[in-house]
C-alpha cells in the first residue's frame, strides 16, 4: 500500500515537472510575442510618419524613438511619441498583469496600453483624449498556414467603437489635433 502511494507520488513529480516546463517555454513564446507586437507598433508608427513626411515640405512629423529599441525583460514597458508642431500622440504599451487577458478588452490580448493625443488648446482645458489600444494575437490577417498574425487594436471607451491600428487610424486622430 505504501509502495503504491510512492509510486503515484513519483508520477506527480513526473507530472508536475513536464507541467512546469511546458509553463515555462509558453511564458517565453508570450514574451517573444509581445516584443514583436510592440516592434510591430513602432513599425505601423514609423511607416505613418514616413507617409506623411513624403508629402510636407516643412514640419515633419517626428517619431520618437526613430528606431525600435528591441529586446526587453519580461515586464518591458514600451512608449513611442508622434508630433508635428506640438500635436502629439502618446503611446503607452504594457504586458496585463496575467500572460493572457481579457479584462480591459473584449478580445483576448497579450499587450495593453494607450494613446493620449493633445495640443495645447486642450492641455489649457485640462483635456486629453485617450483610447485603449491591444495586441490581440488571435486578430488580424491569416498566414499561409491558416493561422492569424495578430493585430493592434484600438478601443474609444466614450465611443465603443473599436477597429484596427494602422495609418487611417493614426491620421483620425492626428487631424482632431489640428
Amino acid at each position: 500500500m505504501a509502495e503504491d502511494r510512492i509510486r503515484r507520488l513519483a508520477r506527480k513529480i513526473e507530472d508536475l515537472r513536464r507541467k512546469d516546463e511546458s509553463s515555462a517555454t509558453r511564458r517565453k513564446e508570450i514574451h517573444r510575442q509581445r516584443v514583436e507586437a510592440a516592434r510591430i507598433l513602432h513599425c505601423v508608427c514609423e511607416t505613418f510618419v514616413g507617409n506623411v513626411n513624403k508629402l510636407i515640405k516643412e514640419d515633419q512629423m517626428s517619431l520618437v524613438p526613430g528606431e525600435f529599441a528591441g529586446e526587453g525583460v519580461e515586464d518591458s514597458r514600451w512608449q513611442y511619441m508622434l508630433n508635428v508642431r506640438g500635436r502629439v500622440l502618446l503611446i503607452d504599451l504594457e504586458p496585463p498583469p496575467q500572460l493572457v487577458s481579457t479584462e480591459l478588452f473584449r478580445k483576448p490580448y497579450i499587450m495593453q496600453g494607450e494613446v493620449r493625443f493633445f495640443n495645447q488648446e486642450l492641455l489649457d482645458d485640462s483635456r486629453v483624449e485617450e483610447h485603449g489600444l491591444f495586441y490581440c494575437p488571435g486578430e488580424g490577417v491569416k498566414d499561409s498556414s491558416g493561422r492569424r498574425q495578430g493585430a493592434w487594436l484600438f478601443w474609444n471607451g466614450r465611443s465603443y467603437k473599436s477597429g484596427p491600428v494602422d495609418d487611417s487610424y493614426l491620421a483620425e486622430l492626428m487631424e482632431q489635433l489640428m
